[in-house]
């Protein structure tokens, strides 16, 4: 299929022109392809956005069982750790986001071979274990905490707006993932040349993501091989 390299403004104004049927609960997908060798590093981590996204998700705060009810004045949905660990060994999986203190870790084990597969675990990586769990759930309560990890052959998406937010907002907030990810970017995705450096300091209205257009050549040593926004239903 054709492919046109554009830059982040006009590739939202696209998005927004082709949006016929707008949905009132819409979100705005980020999807990238990343230059990296999965099988040799991982790119996994979490940022918090600048505009927080309307968001109904479940918390679940692992914590000692005299702290349940700070935890949920806090704005979990569910706390403790006896009575959860129990519930999800029977098969409950109410909540959408397990966090964790380290500390509270080895007890959360015990239900290790139920979220493990569901990728629901608590991880320092995923930004789920946490000294400081009050702030952690008001963090995700607030829709400003995103989780992102790449899978396959370097394919990375997340939802970063709502759709009625306007287009600076959505610039703003695929921005700051961006530049999160340039940030973790792994040793073995460097690029000798050091093109991601300079493609951010080229004049406005260039593309910062390569691809093939008219007047362009597909740049093979970017970090980010290709890169597109989607609105629709999450």
């Amino acid at each position: 299929e054709p492919r046109v390299a554009t830059t982040p403004f006009q590739a939202a104004r696209l998005m927004r022109a082709f949006d016929v049927f707008p949905e009132a609960d819409g979100k705005v997908l980020f999807w990238t392809r990343l230059n990296v060798d999965l099988s040799r590093e991982s790119v996994r981590g979490t940022c918090h956005l600048p505009h927080g996204l309307d968001t109904q998700v479940r918390v679940l705060a692992f914590c000692p069982d005299d702290e349940i009810e700070e935890m949920l004045a806090a704005g979990a949905d569910v706390a403790g750790i006896s009575e959860p660990v129990r519930r999800i060994n029977q098969g409950w999986l109410g909540f959408d986001r397990c966090l964790a203190t380290p500390s509270i870790m080895p007890q959360v084990m015990k239900v290790a071979k139920v979220l493990g597969p569901r990728r629901m675990m608590p991880n320092p990586k995923s930004g789920t274990v946490v000294q400081n769990l009050k702030a952690a759930i008001k963090e995700a309560k607030g829709g400003t905490l995103l989780e992102y990890r790449a899978e396959g052959e370097g394919e990375l998406q997340a939802v970063i707006a709502d759709a009625n937010f306007s287009d600076a907002k959505v610039l703003e907030n695929m921005k700051f993932l961006v530049q999160t990810l340039l940030r973790a970017r792994p040793r073995s995705a460097t690029a000798s040349s050091g093109a991601d450096s300079d493609a951010m300091r080229k004049p406005a209205g260039t593309p910062l993501i390569g691809g093939k257009g008219p007047q362009s050549q597909e740049v093979k040593d970017f970090y980010f091989r290709e890169a597109h926004l989607q609105l629709g239903s999450k």
